[in-house]
């Protein structure tokens, strides 16, 4: 009997210690989680860090810069997800396959060569973070985007990006770029703007030396190439648009690697393919040879 006793006593301890760290487990991780609930409404004041200085800002839906995503570009948004987290509709706030292939690369080159942040984490950071590379900031970083995508839809979290997210110059959010690189408004950015922007995300402030001069440097014209490929085998533009895009993507200029083809006038030229003329075709001079527009070449 007293064995009995003695058994239902340790199980009873058991459990009570059981509870008690987890309240405490879950209580330290509460602490450490970054407050993101804020973003369910907003505004909040966060913290920046342009090359003037920390500076606080307001920012937040009804805010007078805030973008709504519906009113930006689709190209911008495509350009932005491929370069930055292609599977953002995909994940639930940490991309573990792009966590293990960084943690291999990073592994070779036996340094901090490769980052795996999803939108939703780089959202976190910019609200709440300090831009500081740790262990301990990217464990806080996680924690808030899991609790984010709890939180918050997908396109919610993306629209906080493209507020936020800075484009070199002092430049944050959609808005202020396009009207400062592009003089421009967000819905009326090309692919081509979209791909200059989202190139110099990762860096910013070193990578927009390009976009600032109007004139890619080369390495701007790797990287634009880059997205515009992943974009195009992504479904997210034609070949037509693509090849549009290599040959003016350099403001205007062809980028490195494009090269024209006998295809490219067709490609260019009929932008109403399907409207005919009632009027009989004029007979075509047999010394000349013509070329029928190609519907397949169409952007």
């Amino acid at each position: 009997m007293k064995g009995l006793w003695q058994e239902h006593s340790w199980k009873k301890l058991a459990v009570t210690f059981t509870f008690a760290f987890l309240v405490v487990l879950c209580s330290v991780l509460l602490l450490l989680t970054p407050p993101v609930w804020q973003l369910r409404k907003g505004p909040i004041e966060i913290m920046r860090w342009p090359k003037t200085g920390a500076q606080v800002f307001v920012v937040g839906p009804d805010t007078p810069h805030w973008t709504p995503i519906h009113t930006v570009s689709q190209h911008v948004i495509n350009a932005i997800m491929v370069s930055e987290d292609a599977r953002f509709y995909e994940h639930g706030g940490l991309d573990w396959r792009e966590i293990q292939r960084s943690v291999e690369f990073n592994m070779e080159q036996k340094r901090y060569a490769r980052g795996a942040s999803t939108i939703t984490q780089q959202v976190v950071k910019m609200a709440f973070l300090n831009p500081q590379k740790s262990l301990f900031r990217k464990f806080r970083e996680a924690l808030g985007a899991m609790i984010l995508e709890i939180l918050l839809t997908k396109d919610e979290i993306l629209e906080w990006y493209i507020n936020l997210v800075e484009f070199g110059d002092g430049v944050f959010g959609i808005q202020a770029a396009a009207k400062h690189f592009f003089q421009t408004t967000p819905e009326l950015l090309t692919i081509q703007d979209g791909a200059h922007l989202a190139l110099v995300i990762p860096s910013p402030n070193n990578w927009s030396k390009g976009l600032r001069q109007k004139s890619l440097t080369p390495f701007g014209h790797q990287r634009y190439a880059k997205i515009i490929d992943e974009m195009y085998n992504l479904g997210f533009i034609t070949k037509a648009l693509k090849r549009s895009a290599m040959a003016t993507g350099d403001f205007g200029r062809p980028v490195d690697g494009y090269e024209p083809t006998d295809t490219d006038p067709d490609e260019k030229g009929d932008l109403y393919p399907d409207v005919h003329s009632e009027e009989p075709a004029l007979p075509k001079p047999v010394t000349h040879k013509t070329v029928k527009p190609s519907k397949k070449h169409l952007p």
